[in-house]
């Protein structure tokens, strides 16, 4: 199950409540929303995003020539 909430201070703030009983151990993994969904979807994925930003990087250092008509 995964919920969205807010931290304030030493409590978390959930968006809605999922009704678990009083007293019920959780275990919570902290995550940033990001704006991007292409980020969020590779966020479990490092390698992934190492490779695309290689990809990006390699692709930004490229020199492209205009096109010329034979």
């Amino acid at each position: 199950m995964s919920l969205r909430g807010v931290i304030r201070g030493r409590t978390i703030e959930l968006e809605t409540n999922p009704h678990p009983p009083d007293g019920m151990q959780v275990e919570v993994e902290l995550r940033t929303p990001t704006p991007d969904p292409l980020w969020g979807l590779l966020a479990d994925q490092p390698e992934q995003i190492e490779s695309l930003c290689r990809i990006v990087h390699e692709r930004t250092q490229q020199l492209w020539r205009p096109r010329t008509e034979l």
